[in-house]
């Protein structure tokens, strides 16, 4: 009977890199892998494995050649189709897990291609949460089931990452290094859970650096080296020549360091070392050319930077001899504000508390308007078209001060709190549409990658792999734009756009200095006040991820 074909490579060529650090990671690879087979390829750091890896899960398309898998095929210079990982699921060596997500969290993402918009909305079924939950416990997890993966060890993060391919249940497993990061007993045990499958047609591909686990757990083994197969059969054949021709990695010590090697060096070698001429002693040193590089560079850096702020003060005519020179006028200006007027403290703490609700609405207002424009601006998750107009609107939003909106909305609604609250929406969503996509282009793309192994859909990418990442960032710069709306709106008053604003202009028109100052010292405790409970909140959501 023939057993059908999970896997078929032609004529593979894949060249990784940017510039002159182009390489040709694959050459010419020809392999076919049938259903139920446990392939395992072997061979030294660098030789194209994760690449091969990659290129089979639609992760990276191929320069030349073809790929099918499970009866689609991956076209060079195309982008995969969501259909693969129906068939296809990937364990990456760096876990791929999202930090700010329980571990069961992250397994449940591996159901994301099938549930479509339940899951996209944080919905799983009870069924699949207690399959995902066995499935940690299986693996030793009972007691990290909700612990956010960033406080999980490595070997941890390994099993959690295991357990979400479990979940996914594909026919054709993709194993990068799978048990790299646990001990003895976990590496066998993970390995069996994983190849336990290939008895009922699934399919596992393993890239091993451990011999002893290619012979125990492959049926057959690829020795690929430098982008070619150099043989392809009997498990232990394949490692056999892999230690004869000495592609073996160096033992590593407890600590991780590279055990150095015990034998003298070849005597070839030191006849080429002995040959050497001696570098002249006029010679500089490639560290003594790189500082000599760095410092005329920052010589030249600083006095571009004195020059610069020579000519800025010449235009403006700036002078601190002005200012020591008319010490008197401030030292007048300030003695009429002592004592302060507190007779007007209630009228200025009532529109204080407007000040303060105009704040908390119209920063509200703008992270929900300067959201969908961050997702539109940001490099990794948008089109470039679309991220140049959603800047060119962010631009604009932040160049309009926040006091000629006011004026504008004043204009259209009449006087009031509501333009006001109108003005602070429109300015601050340009400066928190801009601290936003700077957030998402900053997270981390490897969990992205993961999840879209398990067939999810752009805006389940963003829901699961995105928005947990920037979260944290976002609920960060949202409290800053609070505390500057509330400096921002007390100014808008002058325009007749609402809060203590209409007071201080007032006041201070009239020379009233001490019924001023009375409002300054409300406001300046209310800042105080925010600023530390902003501050701590900020903490906290450090903290949490």
């Amino acid at each position: 009977m023939q057993v059908p074909t999970a896997l078929q490579l032609q004529g593979l060529r894949v060249t990784v890199g940017n510039g002159s650090d182009r390489v040709e990671a694959l050459q010419g690879i020809d392999l076919t892998v049938h259903q139920g087979e446990r392939l395992a390829v072997i061979g030294r750091s660098g030789g194209g494995k994760s690449t091969l890896l990659r290129v089979i899960s639609g992760l990276i398309p191929p320069d030349q050649g073809t790929v099918d898998v499970g009866g689609l095929r991956l076209e060079p210079g195309k982008k995969a189709p969501r259909a693969l990982y129906e068939e296809v699921g990937v364990v990456f060596q760096d876990y791929g897990l999202v930090p700010q997500l329980t571990a069961l969290q992250n397994v449940l993402c591996a159901r994301l291609g099938q549930s479509g918009l339940r899951a996209s909305l944080g919905q799983f079924t009870a069924e699949e949460k207690l399959r995902a939950e066995k499935l940690l416990v299986s693996l030793g997890l009972h007691d990290r089931v909700h612990t956010r993966a960033s406080r999980l060890s490595g070997g941890q993060k390994q099993r959690v990452a295991i357990a979400r391919l479990l979940l996914q249940a594909p026919s054709l497993m993709l194993l990068d290094e799978p048990v790299a990061s646990l001990d003895v007993h976990w590496a066998a045990q993970a390995l069996q859970t994983l190849t336990r499958r290939a008895d009922d047609q699934t399919t596992v591909i393993m890239v091993l650096h451990d011999l002893w686990m290619a012979r125990r757990f492959a049926d057959r083994v690829v020795l690929l080296h430098e982008g070619v197969i150099v043989y392809d059969g009997d498990p232990e054949e394949a490692c056999r020549r892999m230690e004869a021709l000495g592609l073996t990695e160096p033992p590593v010590d407890a600590d991780g360091t590279v055990e150095e090697p015990a034998a003298d060096p070849p005597e070839s070698a030191m006849r080429d070392l002995s040959s050497t001429a001696p570098l002249p002693a006029t010679t500089t040193s490639p560290a003594e050319a790189g500082l000599l590089k760095r410092t005329t560079f920052y010589g030249l850096l600083l006095s571009a930077a004195i020059v610069l702020y020579i000519w800025a003060a010449l235009g403006v005519d700036f002078s601190l001899r002005r200012i020591f020179s008319n010490l008197d006028h401030a030292v007048d200006f300030m003695t009429r504000m002592v004592p302060p007027d507190f007779s007007v403290t209630a009228t200025v703490a009532a529109s204080l508390l407007e000040t303060l609700q105009m704040a908390l609405i119209g920063t509200t207002l703008a992270a929900f308007l300067s959201l969908p424009l961050a997702v539109m601006a940001a490099r990794n998750t948008a089109a470039r078209p679309v991220q140049a107009v959603a800047r060119l609107i962010l631009n604009l939003l932040r160049t309009i001060p926040s006091i000629i909106w006011g004026l504008f909305f004043v204009a259209i609604v009449g006087l009031g709190p509501f333009p006001g609250i109108l003005a602070l929406t429109f300015y601050a969503s340009g400066y928190l549409g801009k601290f936003y996509y700077e957030g998402i282009e900053s997270i981390d793309p490897r969990p992205l990658q993961s999840l879209t192994t398990v067939g999810a859909s752009p805006f389940q990418k963003f829901r699961w792999g995105v928005f947990p990442q920037v979260l944290p960032l976002m609920a960060g710069y949202t409290l800053y734009m609070f505390e500057y709306n509330v400096r921002a709106a007390s100014i808008l008053g002058i325009v007749g756009a609402g809060g203590i604003g209409f007071y201080l202009y007032t006041y201070i028109s009239n020379f009233q200095y001490d019924r001023a100052a009375t409002a300054l010292l409300l406001l300046l405790v209310v800042v105080t006040l925010i600023d530390a409970a902003s501050s701590a909140l900020r903490a906290r959501l450090s903290d949490a991820t």
